[in-house]
């Protein structure tokens, strides 16, 4: 858990107004949880000196690539798999030979439950390098990742110098750094993005949109006139369970799939699915389901939501949004888009942690990854590399900066928000130029949850945690497609929860939240 200094240093970071992170930057696509503000990216001339140090032979400090045996680095990203990233890693190795010997196999996973696959490689002891952190606090705890303390400082005292320091707090659990965080936004909200051209033709007022409900008389607008498309599109991965059914709490233990929250107002962890609440909100989506809103098969369902739109099966998307989603998920739709943002911006532990990259405890080169790391936070040449890809052949430059993307190019699924400093990413075209002064406000009234910086430590509950995990997944995609009547499924599901011991992992969390509130 984070000491009373640390909440103390964290709460100062996220109460400055207008703060501009030195990682806020652009981002070139989204999956829901997207970059942050920009500045002019450097010009590759000025990118010699943010390379890896090149030293000599000192154990304290990196050797020069010269002095490097060659070695090949994997890297587990979400997204794709694009048809063309064999090009783009090739151009990433010949750039990567000077700067610090290494190749790069980047393995992009597909939205088909990512997460499984990598605690499949970790429960496995499969051999890799580095990996976008799904389930982060329960995958730290258990050791599944390297301690980067002492690699950051050796290897990458540049990013350690530049990136704020509330990102490194919320990837520490019980004193080791677990995890390098992408320098972006501070806070997230979850929203929609619609299609603008569905929006326009039926007059849709979407800023009135203030709750999940009031999406209801679009939902039947589009059954009615759009045959062809479905009013509320689901997936087997994507549900309305983003949106919470109680916005004054906060999720504490740092997977999706534990149901416990803490509610704001008596500082009480909860099991969220044994509440009136979540069973109205199921009501809901039951409702929707029965008068024809919701696909049938939305449990089940494998296409994108990006896809969806793009084809004209759905008119919208969501997810986590921020002011710049809409470059996003236009370049994704490949159509116009706008968004509505519903719940408040919140700034937590949980929202420091949304995107990071960690080591994996068996990789053989955790230096040259760090090394690597380190450039994806501060070489622009390399970032918009694995960003964007290669000029000419992904993307086009409309000016020195500014770049449009090439349609069915085969590489589009490296988001910027995902890895990194996006403060190196180049503009869209069709960003707004006002990225700034658009994260500066949206830092400005994000709301801070009253637990910053506490991390919860799960290592006496791991058990329990991983049977909750899996009894949730059971039942999760059944519940929020409205297929069945909620209440007997929550009935069964909450029997199974308590078997499994819920309540243990109730007592664990509310135990350390009040020695955090007590510390504070």
């Amino acid at each position: 858990m984070a000491s009373k200094k640390g909440t103390g240093l964290l709460l100062s970071l996220v109460l400055m107004i207008g703060l501009t992170l030195s990682g806020c930057g652009g981002n070139n696509s989204n999956n829901g949880n997207s970059g942050n503000t920009a500045t002019p990216v450097k010009s590759a001339e000025s990118t010699e000196t943010t390379a890896a140090p090149e030293t000599s032979g000192n154990k304290d400090e990196p050797a020069s690539s010269s002095e490097l045996e060659q070695v090949e680095l994997s890297l587990y990203l979400p997204g794709g798999p694009d048809k063309d990233v064999a090009s783009v890693e090739q151009a990433i190795n010949d750039y990567l030979k000077d700067k610090i010997n290494a190749t790069i196999k980047i393995n992009q996973l597909s939205w088909d439950k990512p997460a499984d696959k990598v605690n499949l490689m970790i429960q496995s002891g499969e051999v890799f390098d580095m990996v976008y952190t799904w389930n982060f606090m329960t995958n730290a705890a258990k050791g599944a990742y390297l301690p980067l303390e002492e690699l950051l400082e050796q290897y990458a005292k540049e990013t350690k110098a530049q990136i704020n320091p509330a990102y490194l707090q919320a990837a520490t659990v019980n004193g080791h750094l677990y995890a390098v965080p992408t320098e972006k936004e501070l806070g997230q909200s979850v929203g929609f993005a619609f299609d603008k051209a569905i929006v326009d033709k039926y007059g849709f007022d979407v800023n009135s949109i203030k709750k999940l409900e009031d999406i209801e008389p679009m939902l039947q607008t589009i059954k009615e006139k759009e045959p062809a498309m479905t009013p509320l599109f689901m997936n087997h991965t994507d549900s309305l369970h983003w949106f919470t059914a109680y916005p004054e709490s906060e999720d504490l233990d740092g997977s999706n799939e534990i149901p416990t929250l803490l509610d704001y107002k008596t500082m009480k962890v909860f099991n969220e699915y044994d509440t009136p609440e979540m069973l109205e909100r199921l009501k809901l989506i039951r409702k929707w389901y029965e008068a024809g809103y919701i696909n049938k098969n939305g449990a089940t369902d494998k296409t994108e939501l990006k896809d969806a739109v793009k084809s004209g099966k759905s008119w919208f998307v969501y997810g986590n949004m921020n002011p710049t989603s809409t470059n996003d998920w236009t370049r994704l739709a490949e159509k116009p888009m706008l968004i509505k943002t519903l719940l408040p911006v919140q700034v937590s532990t949980k929202s420091l942690q949304g995107s990071m990259l960690a080591i994996s405890r068996t990789s053989k080169n955790p230096e040259r990854a760090m090394m690597f790391m380190n450039l994806i936070h501060t070489d622009p040449v390399l970032y918009n590399l694995l960003t964007f890809g290669i000029e000419g052949k992904h993307y086009k430059k409309v000016s020195e900066n500014t770049v449009e993307f090439i349609p069915d190019s085969g590489y589009n699924s490296v988001s910027s928000w995902m890895i990194g400093n996006v403060l190196l990413n180049y503009l869209n075209k069709d960003e707004d130029p006002r990225r700034v002064e658009l994260y500066t406000e949206w830092n400005k009234n994000s709301r801070v949850s009253p637990v910053i910086g506490f991390v919860f430590d799960s290592t006496k509950v791991q058990s329990q945690i991983g049977a909750l995990i899996n009894i949730t997944k059971q039942y999760k995609n059944t519940l929020f497609s409205g297929e069945k009547d909620p209440e007997p499924v929550l009935k069964e599901m909450n029997a199974k929860l308590k078997a499994a011991g819920i309540d243990a992992v109730i007592n664990e969390l509310q135990a350390q939240m009040d020695a955090f509130l007590a510390a504070k």
